[in-house]
């Protein structure tokens, strides 16, 4: 005689619950019920099974089902491309929150805040400022196109381009100034049509850089579905860590207004050395801030 199904589930669900569970979930019902979601917009219990095929060999489930929880935002994540992590929502809450202020000073006639999205991935972090500060300003730069096409899907009205360096952003548009309905900069678009200093690369109230921090060494010990299916680019911080941060640093510091911030991610043992760095190209005060409940560390430089 067959086992008997687990409560709730018909016989059907219970054998792709129990593949799910002997692949290594531990959160299998969660899964099974997203990828469910996912496969009703077919209504084809063959996706389903796809589906889980795909999960049992370690694809990530954001890039199956195509989309990923980011605080109160559910935010498009196409395959290949670094899937937002829950301990980034520090950063992006000190980032909302800092742009909510600005705001909410803003006289009347003054600019909108402006926010520099710095290897912005699917763009989650300025999804989130978007969400809950309407009416800034946002330009979202990264050097891998599938992130940029994926960011252009979440952050319609602003500026987003594949770039490697922020200098790259002399030139291009400024958020806004392109007609609803018409197409913006694309992922390779060429840094013309408006003078260094004006458009899409005018001064910035926030920078957000959660850029690569793992040390190139210890790629190897991310886990398998890491490191199979999500960019290198998104990944590799060089020999220490930090490599990104040092070669971004001084461009960030450039571009930002006199008492504005840039908020970057790092582990708790880079946060001495990433402060150094910080401070070596002019930014005059630094603050950590972490959250032991998600595994956090944020560094608050201001300008």
């Amino acid at each position: 005689m067959e086992p008997a199904a687990p409560h709730g589930y018909d016989a059907e669900e219970a054998e792709l619950l129990a593949k799910l569970r002997g692949a290594g979930s531990v959160f299998a019902e969660e899964e099974l019920a997203e990828l469910q979601a996912a496969a009703e917009v077919d209504d084809d219990l063959e996706a389903l099974r796809f589906f889980v095929e795909r999960r049992t060999l370690g694809e990530p489930i954001e890039h199956i089902v195509g989309s990923a929880a980011f605080a109160e935002l559910r935010v498009a994540v196409h395959a290949g491309v670094f899937v937002p992590r829950r301990r980034t929502l520090l950063l992006a809450t000190i980032v909302a929150d800092r742009l909510r202020e600005l705001a909410d000073r803003r006289a009347p006639g003054e600019p909108a805040p402006r926010l520099l999205d710095l290897g912005c991935g699917t763009g989650a972090i300025a999804a989130l400022a978007m969400h809950r500060v309407p009416g800034i300003e946002v330009v979202a730069i990264d050097s891998d196109p599938a992130a940029v096409r994926c960011a252009q899907v979440n952050l319609p009205g602003a500026v987003v381009v594949r770039a490697d360096e922020i200098e790259a952003l002399h030139g291009l548009p400024a958020p806004g100034s392109i007609a609803p309905g018409a197409d913006g900069p694309g992922p390779d678009a060429p840094g013309t049509g408006a003078p260094a200093g004006t458009g899409a690369s005018a001064l910035f109230d926030v920078i957000a850089a959660n850029l690569p921090y793992v040390p190139s060494a210890e790629l190897v010990h991310l886990p398998h579905d890491t490191l199979e299916y999500e960019s290198a680019l998104a990944l590799d911080g060089g020999f220490d860590g930090l490599d990104p941060l040092g070669e971004h640093a001084t461009a960030m510091a450039a571009h930002l207004r006199t008492g504005g911030i840039a908020v970057t991610e790092v582990a708790p043992h880079q946060v001495e050395t990433a402060a150094a760095i910080l401070e070596a190209v002019g930014f005059s005060a630094i603050e950590v801030r972490g959250d032991d409940e998600i595994g956090a560390t944020a560094l608050i430089a201001t300008r």
